[in-house]
């Protein structure tokens, strides 16, 4: 009795398995969208009227120029620590790993209060160079890279873990040395993972706030900028910083979805 019970709830589940995961997946994507489309209610002729401001846009280039310089720094550093942690075993490996997530642990602010901590003009550090880390390019630049560092460390672990060493193994076999056999085969075969660890890393950058308003407050940041004209005028007054950065992440994603299908493309034709 039990025995047919079980199975005709399975049998039930089996055919319902995939409605619910289409009804929970919508629910989760009507909850992200929803709140972009509410934008619309928020426009008024003021609004639009302050989307002509030239502190929004300088903003928004100071958004994009250290998000960019960031995520070279990131890649940089970040790529090689994650094929370490893909590919060798050492001792206290389990502790990089988990210093690696502290950035994604503490939080945005007190990271921004710890960085001040050392790069402030009356730290040790910060008072060796001749000018000012805070309150500068410099210093949107250090936030970022440390809020997020992590996203393209863990992203290019996992994407060299998923590579076959059998791939790796026979590449050196063929007399190609550790750093030819990185470049000719393990980046070839993990670009897709390390293309969305850039571009997570990109958007994170580009959306650090709380860091941020900690060590470089000034010059405004698209995100700082955003903090500000809500506080001085309220959301209304923050509408045209929003929606030139939901434009541009827009616009970026679009972009990299053209590539991923122009690869695809090609490769197909080949």
């Amino acid at each position: 009795m039990i025995l047919n019970i079980l199975k005709s709830n399975n049998i039930f589940l089996k055919g319902r398995f995939k409605l619910i995961f289409i009804i929970l997946s919508a629910l989760l994507i009507i909850y992200i969208i929803y709140p972009v489309l509410n934008i619309i209610n928020l426009i008024t002729s003021e609004s639009l009227s302050l989307m002509v401001r030239k502190e929004v846009y300088t903003s928004l280039a100071v958004s994009l120029f250290t998000a960019t310089l960031s995520t070279i720094i990131i890649s940089s550093f970040g790529i090689p620590l994650g094929y370490i942690l893909a590919k060798y075993n050492f001792r206290g490996k389990i502790i990089v790993n988990f210093l690696v997530l502290i950035p994604l642990v503490i939080p945005p602010l007190a990271s921004g209060a710890l960085l001040l901590g050392v790069f402030g003009p009356y730290s040790s550090l910060g008072s060796i160079f001749p000018f000012n880390l805070t309150q500068s390019l410099v210093g949107i630049i250090i936030s970022q890279v440390y809020i997020a560092s992590p996203f393209m460390i863990l992203s290019s672990q996992t994407a060299f873990k998923a590579v076959d060493p059998s791939y790796e193994h026979a590449s050196r076999i063929l007399g190609k040395s550790e750093f030819d056999t990185f470049l000719l085969v393990t980046l070839p075969l993990s670009k897709l993972g390390l293309l969305v660890g850039l571009t997570l890393t990109w958007i994170r950058s580009l959306g650090e706030l709380g860091a941020t308003l900690m060590m470089a407050y000034n010059p405004n940041t698209i995100s700082i900028r955003i903090f500000e004209d809500n506080a001085l005028g309220g959301i209304y007054y923050a509408v045209p910083s929003i929606i030139s950065v939901i434009l541009v992440i827009m616009l970026l994603l679009l972009m990299s979805n053209s590539i991923g299908r122009f690869r695809s493309s090609n490769l197909s034709w080949m």
